[in-house]
């Protein structure tokens, strides 16, 4: 059997007594480099938690996932769709109504408030106020606007439309600025004119009169 071949079996054996690993225990237990045991998991195949800044590995054919793509293993929690911030993106755009963060870190068996809270300033996720929290929503437009017509309609409710006063000016910033994000043409309208409008609300009005608006840069 080739050296390599017998390394890739010596890891499996290891990952056969232990479902999951740090990168330094398996590199002394196999007694090589940490550079060659992560040549080997690339060859075997494998998985890094999206839990515990990814420091565990395991192989791809040991877990059992559920529906969601999700697997536990005394707390270190893998997804098949890769780190935290993929699952939650696959997660977003499979949901007919959007989750709020509750409902995603039961989903994730993980709190990831933070990681949300940071993906919507980052424009990388939308997100609408429900009756008990805000609701996230997926990134792409035609699946979000999909997802805001099945929420319910108290929470549909609280997204006012657009005065036609308010409208009138939103595209007037939009036509000078056509490269501004959502957010950013809120700001402008808060600074230049004093009017207060979320950014949802302007989506809802671009989807509602099927206007077309070019995606900001970066986002």
């Amino acid at each position: 059997m080739p050296a390599i071949q017998q390394s890739v079996e010596q890891l499996k054996t290891l990952f056969a007594l232990r479902q999951c690993w740090m990168i330094e225990p398996l590199a002394a237990s196999m007694g090589c480099a940490v550079v060659s045991v992560r040549r080997l998991l690339r060859q075997a195949g494998y998985l890094r938690s999206y839990t515990h800044n990814g420091k565990w590995y395991t192989l791809d054919s040991i877990p059992a996932f559920d529906r969601h793509g999700i697997w536990v293993h005394e707390e270190i929690a893998f997804s098949r769709h890769g780190d935290l911030i993929k699952t939650i993106a696959h997660l977003l755009d499979k949901s007919p109504r959007g989750l709020s963060a509750r409902e995603l870190s039961e989903i994730l068996h993980h709190p990831c408030q933070a990681v949300l809270t940071h993906l919507h300033k980052a424009e990388r996720v939308a997100r609408v106020r429900g009756a008990q929290a805000f609701v996230y929503l997926s990134s792409d437009a035609s699946t979000r606007q999909r997802q805001r017509k099945a929420l319910p309609a108290v929470e549909r409710a609280q997204r006012p439309p657009l005065t036609a006063e308010v409208a009138v000016f939103v595209l007037v910033d939009y036509i000078h600025h056509p490269s501004w994000s959502w957010r950013e043409l809120v700001r402008g309208l808060k600074k230049n004119r004093g009017i207060v409008v979320s950014p949802e609300a302007i989506e809802s009005f671009f989807a509602q009169h099927g206007l077309k608006k070019r995606p900001a840069s970066g986002s």
